[in-house]
């Protein structure tokens, strides 16, 4: 599983547009229709006022490091992982230099991403608000409460309820890949056996 992948999906969720987008202008069959050049070059101030081009890589790390740890929790949590780790005392060791290396190139890679990602964002504003709401939302953003959440959206997912959530939802989601890994372990086997 990418973590990158992960933070990304939950970078749109928390990013107030998501939610207001679905809210204030329902998706027009024109979505694919490349951006009007006056709304693309107001999305792209609200992105630069939601998020300060010098704040961007802090604010993703926050959400990054919560996740990273419930990732890591959702692992630990696994019965299979579990019984690996009482059988063969260096399987912890390994498994924290997999992680390390993992949590490493998702931070590089979301950094490395980073203006892509604003662009996409940018793009995808512009096709769903007017210049009206886009001018509304900028200065939201700029007001102080438009700040506050804004520090606060990305810091979010570190909330003890939401960590309990994706920690559940790791577990849960673990579990079921063994499981169904191990079906399909089966059903190929079987396969291989009917050709003998």
């Amino acid at each position: 599983m990418r973590i990158a992948a992960l933070v990304a999906l939950a970078a749109a969720s928390v990013t107030p547009g998501a939610a207001t987008a679905q809210m204030v202008a329902p998706a027009s069959p024109a979505v694919t229709a490349e951006p009007d050049a006056a709304r693309l070059a107001l999305a792209r101030q609200l992105l630069d006022e939601m998020m300060p081009p010098a704040t961007r890589a802090s604010m993703m790390q926050s959400m990054l490091t919560p996740m990273q740890a419930n990732i890591r929790h959702g692992f630990e949590q696994s019965p299979s992982f579990q019984q690996t780790i009482s059988k063969d005392p260096q399987a912890r060791a390994i498994f924290d230099r997999f992680l390390k290396v993992q949590e490493e190139r998702t931070g590089a890679l979301l950094r490395q991403e980073m203006p892509g990602m604003v662009e996409a964002m940018s793009r995808a504003y512009a096709r769903r608000f007017d210049t009206r709401q886009l001018e509304e939302l900028k200065r939201f953003f700029a007001t102080p409460t438009g700040h506050a959440y804004m520090n606060v959206s990305f810091s979010i997912m570190s909330d003890p309820d939401i960590a309990a959530w994706q920690r559940k939802l790791m577990s849960a989601a673990m579990t079921s890949t063994q499981e169904d890994i191990a079906t399909m372990a089966k059903d190929i086997a079987a396969t291989q056996q009917d050709k003998k």
